[in-house]
């Protein structure tokens, strides 16, 4: 059944799907970068990078906090909260863990997609924290129009900068490759927010930027599952913009499976 999703996607891509059209618009935004914004003045510098070094300083604090003294569940709503805190033990002076901490978590989907003027096709990813805060992130997507393909591979890291229950946040950065229609490469970045509110209801936002050489594409994941013990069905909407001065954009929606462990 996972597998049919993506079928799905690919089957029906000819439908309001033109790679060429895509790209037309990416070569053309290489052509006509988007303009650049002004310096700012001295003044304007040294103000922000004294609120900056505050700013930096009490988040250096409460990351250290966070993110030393844990470890996970093996999903999402399992008894006892997906992310777990030592106990305190006064007559030792130190933190207690239990016997079957685990100090890592992972997962890894599979879904079918559709970008509205692009194509169809199926998405992998896989991400985590190989310990405590920071881990591989991992995707490899194919879009198709029914008449030609785009691969995009991406790897890189992920890197946890708030975890409480029921929401998360963590920052990734990955090097991207194109091969197919397009041959490119070039660096993704941004924020994920993962949210834990209310049994069996989870939701994802991922908000960042695909940065290539002469161009690049906003990127926008708005999501909502249901888990089922270790097992997350979940459905979404994805949007990719592209940065020029006609701002083209391209969205559509997503489902598929996700495995925590």
């Amino acid at each position: 059944m996972t597998l049919l999703i993506p079928l799905v996607f690919i089957m029906t891509a000819h439908v309001y799907a033109d790679l060429d059209s895509f790209s037309d618009h990416v070569i053309e935004s290489e052509q006509n970068p988007k303009p650049e914004t002004p310096p700012e003045s001295s003044d304007e510098q040294s103000s922000n990078s004294g609120f900056g070094d505050f700013l930096a300083l009490v988040f250096g604090i409460l990351w250290l906090y966070d993110n030393t003294y844990l470890y996970y569940a093996d999903y999402p709503y399992q008894a006892g909260g997906y992310i777990r805190r030592p106990v305190d033990d006064p007559f030792i002076h130190t933190k207690v863990y239990a016997d079957d901490a685990k100090y890592y978590w992972f997962s890894t989907s599979l879904s079918g997609f559709y970008l509205n003027g692009i194509g169809g096709g199926s998405w992998v990813s896989f991400s985590g924290n190989a310990h405590k805060f920071i881990g591989p992130y991992a995707d490899v997507y194919v879009i198709t129009d029914a008449r030609k393909v785009q691969i995009g591979t991406r790897l890189g890291i992920h890197f946890s900068l708030l975890q409480f229950n029921p929401f998360n946040a963590s920052f990734y950065i990955q090097w991207q490759f194109w091969n197919g229609a397009l041959s490119r490469h070039g660096v993704t970045t941004g924020l994920e927010l993962r949210l834990y509110p209310l049994k069996p209801l989870t939701f994802r936002l991922k908000a960042g930027s695909q940065m290539f050489e002469r161009f690049s594409i906003g990127e926008l994941e708005l999501e909502m599952g249901i888990m089922i013990k270790a097992w997350e069905c979940f459905v979404g909407y994805r949007s990719w913009t592209l940065n020029n001065e006609t701002f083209s954009s391209y969205d559509g929606a997503y489902l598929g499976v996700r495995r925590y462990f």
